[in-house]
Formats: structure tokens, sequence, C-alpha cells
């Protein structure tokens, strides 16, 4: 909910504001945290996989240009 209003704090809002964040993603330490942690990270798209496969979803992981609002339309 809150990543789809664009009010999660991500690394780089984290940064705008000089608070500690860290410098890539925590889960793939391959790229900024900034969206990429919900979508584009290899973990987290496994994990979402995961999810819809057991829910039984026809609904294909996000893809690396989508937004999280597009996706989940």
């Amino acid at each position: 909910w809150l990543a789809n209003l664009d009010r999660c704090w991500t690394a780089d809002r984290l940064a705008r504001r000089n608070l500690p964040h860290p410098p890539c993603c925590p889960l793939c330490d391959q790229a900024p945290e900034t969206h990429h942690l919900l979508l584009g990270c290899p973990f987290a798209r496994q994990v979402w996989h995961e999810i819809l496969s057991w829910l039984r979803l026809p609904c294909p992981p996000p893809n690396n240009d989508a937004t999280l609002h597009d996706w989940w339309r």
C-alpha cells in the first residue's frame, strides 16, 4: 500500500534526508535500493513467483520496467 503511494522510506528517500541507509539492496547487493527492492531484485522476484504460484494466480512476476502500480493492475 505504501509502496503504491510512493511513501516507502527507501534508501534514496533516506539519503535525501541525510539519514543512515544501505548503499545497495540488502537482499542482493546488486543495485541501489530504490524500488528495486520490490520489483527488480532477483530475490524479491523469486518471492513474488513463489507467492503467486502458491496462490495459483496466473500473473507473471514483475518485469524491471514496470512500476508497482502498473504491475498490480
